[in-house]
């Protein structure tokens, strides 16, 4: 079953839209960019030097600001989640309480 299923036609083919969409685009546009740019460089690292071309420097900094980015989101997310369910409990002990 794909990602965008759904029952409804309607909202089936407004989330492809709105997310299927976009990441075609994106692929195409990441794909046109690593065919224009074969460029090699030379990335010193603190050890090493190695030779990489822009469109592989450019995917492993993208991949390491999406890792980044969801780690630091992850805490905040951990604890909404502990809340939320502290919250939960409350509310049912309340609801149980004459």
């Amino acid at each position: 079953m794909p990602f965008f299923y759904m029952r409804e036609t309607g909202k089936n083919m407004i989330r492809f839209v709105f997310v299927s969409l976009p990441l075609i685009i994106l692929f195409l546009i990441a794909v046109a960019f690593g065919a224009l740019n074969k460029h090699v460089i030379a990335v010193d690292f603190i050890v090493v030097q190695q030779q990489v071309s822009v469109a592989t420097l450019a995917a492993i900094f993208l991949a390491l600001g999406f890792i980044i980015g969801l780690l630091s989101m992850l805490g905040a997310q951990l604890m909404l989640r502990r809340d939320l369910r502290k919250v939960k409990k409350q509310l049912v002990s309340s609801k149980s309480a004459p």
